[in-house]
């Protein structure tokens, strides 16, 4: 997530917000989410950790003075099931975080989705859409949308199933969503990978990945390989006079492999 000139970056694998200025070489600093440490044990640390695998920006009134973001699990286990809001000072910094119980959400979503793992969102007036990505098992990128204000509240949630995606299939292995972005033109861009798994916890060999634009009824209007072949799990575009300029982080699944940070450029 970009605001103004500086990075939001989530890990999945941490309990922490990473924070990066305008210079994207210098080094960035962490903000604890969630209390508590994982363990260092690649499995036990799996297992546990919260797959905060969501941030977007909220809309605020035109006259508020802060930006609030929202991050979310990714729901596909109990411990996944937690949110946070952050607040933002007009500088960018960090002024409070609040845990929210996304329990709600879940509860109604199991029903309406054969393996919960959310990876991506966007806000559209004052509905939150989400982006369930599928798997070998699965294969279809689901979306549903439902009220913002009920989701922050933590209470009841209606869902709508929006959408079923069928995204191009690469050696027997789906294209599914790993993160969604809405442009300033309302078409949405999708970061997704054919990741060779048939569940929503083990990981698998990344097969290929691509970028994905879309209607503002979530039709496909394009899909775009992404060469090197990586994971991308998160996205921040702007369409601006060269095409869509877009901001990519990696995720390579290994606590001792840092991530990436990619600027691609799409031509449309």
């Amino acid at each position: 997530m970009r605001v103004g000139e500086t990075l939001y970056v989530l890990c999945d694998d941490a309990h922490h917000l990473g924070v990066f200025g305008a210079d994207i070489d210098a080094r960035g600093h962490l903000i604890r989410l969630l209390p508590g440490d994982l363990p260092r044990d690649a499995s036990a640390r799996k297992a546990v950790k919260p797959d905060f695998e969501i941030l977007l920006e909220l809309p605020t009134k035109a006259e508020a003075s802060r930006t609030r973001l929202l991050a979310m699990g990714s729901g596909s286990t109990p411990q996944r099931m937690r949110g946070a809001l952050i607040d933002l000072s007009p500088s960018g910094e960090v002024t409070s975080i609040e845990i929210v119980d996304l329990n709600p959400i879940f509860a109604t979503l199991a029903p309406l989705c054969p393996e919960i793992n959310l990876e991506g969102a966007l806000v559209v007036a004052d509905r939150i859409f989400l982006f369930n990505r599928g798997n070998i098992t699965h294969p279809e990128t689901l979306i549903f949308s439902a009220k913002l204000s009920a989701i922050l509240s933590g209470g009841t949630v209606d869902l709508l199933l929006e959408r079923k995606l069928t995204l191009p299939v690469l050696s027997s292995v789906p294209l599914s969503v790993t993160d969604a972005f809405l442009l300033n033109d309302d078409t949405v861009l999708l970061s997704a990978v054919a990741e060779a798994t048939g569940d929503s916890f083990a990981d698998g060999a990344i097969i290929g990945a691509a970028f994905v634009l879309l209607d503002a009824q979530f039709n496909i209007l394009k899909v775009e390989m992404i060469e090197p072949n990586c994971k991308i799990e998160g996205i921040a575009a702007e369409r601006n006079e060269r095409g869509i300029e877009v901001l990519c982080v990696s995720d390579a699944d290994d606590p001792a492999t840092p991530s990436s940070l990619y600027r691609a450029f799409l031509l449309t």
